[in-house]
C-alpha cells in the first residue's frame, strides 16, 4: 500500500492540473461547471495529501522516494521524481486545504467578473504547479513546476488588470515578470552547472556533493 501511494503521488498536483485543462476548454457561460470542476479536483488533491501525511505519520523519520529515468544521453540518463516525507505531506495538507478555502471563497467574490471560468482555470493550474513544487524530488522537476507557479500567478495578475485598469496592478505585473525572470534565470543556470559537472540533478544528491566536504571533517 505505501509503496503504491508513493507511486501514484504525482496525481495530487495532476488532478487539479487536469482540471485546470478541462475548464479551459469550457464556455465563458459554463460558470457553474467551472467552478464545481475547479472545487472537486482540490477536494481530491486535500483528500490524497491526507492519506498522504496520515501514511508519514505511522513510521518515525519516514522518508520515501520513487525516481524514474525520464530520457538517456550517451551514457548518463536524467532522473526525475518526487519524494514524500512529513514534511511534504505537512505543506501538501496545507496549500490544498488553504486552496479549497479559497476556491470557495472565490465562488462569490468573482460571481460578477466576466472572465469567472478562465479565473478558476488559472487558479486550479496555480494550485496544481504548487503542489509539485512541494513533492519535486530533482532540480529540473522543481524548475519546471516553479515555473508553472510564475506563468499561473502572472495569468491571475493580467486578468486582475483587465478588470481594474490602472497603475498599481501594472507595478505588480511588471514586479511579478522580473523576479520570476531573475529567478528562473539562476535557476537554469544551476541546473546547467550541475549537468556540465554530471552531477545529478536530483536534490538529495546535490545537496550531498555540497555537504559532504564539509561533514567529512567532522
Amino acid at each position: 500500500m505505501i509503496r503504491g501511494i508513493v507511486a501514484n503521488l504525482w496525481l495530487i498536483p495532476a488532478v487539479p492540473l487536469a482540471a485546470s485543462l478541462i475548464i479551459l476548454s469550457l464556455a465563458n457561460s459554463r460558470r457553474n461547471a467551472a467552478a464545481t470542476l475547479a472545487i472537486f479536483g482540490q477536494i481530491v488533491a486535500l483528500a490524497s495529501s491526507i492519506l498522504a501525511f496520515s501514511l508519514t505519520l505511522q513510521t518515525h523519520g519516514f522518508r520515501s522516494v520513487h525516481n524514474f529515468t525520464w530520457f538517456t544521453f550517451g551514457e548518463n540518463g536524467l532522473r526525475i521524481g518526487w519524494v514524500l516525507d512529513p514534511l511534504a505531506a505537512a505543506m501538501l495538507v496545507m496549500i490544498a486545504l488553504v486552496g479549497l478555502c479559497i476556491f470557495v471563497f472565490s465562488v462569490g467574490y468573482m460571481a460578477e467578473d466576466k472572465n469567472f471560468t478562465r479565473f478558476f482555470a488559472y487558479l486550479s493550474f496555480f494550485s496544481g504547479a504548487m503542489l509539485g513544487v512541494v513533492v519535486a524530488n530533482s532540480l529540473l522537476f522543481l524548475f519546471v513546476c516553479w515555473e508553472l507557479v510564475g506563468l499561473a500567478s502572472y495569468l491571475l495578475i493580467v486578468q486582475r488588470l483587465q478588470r481594474k485598469r490602472h497603475s498599481s496592478p501594472l507595478a505588480s505585473v511588471t514586479w511579478d515578470f522580473f523576479s520570476a525572470f531573475s529567478g528562473s534565470t539562476a535557476a537554469v543556470a544551476h541546473c546547467s552547472f550541475m549537468m556540465a559537472a554530471a552531477v545529478a540533478l536530483k536534490i538529495q544528491d546535490s545537496l550531498r556533493s555540497v555537504l559532504a566536504p564539509h561533514l567529512s571533517r567532522y
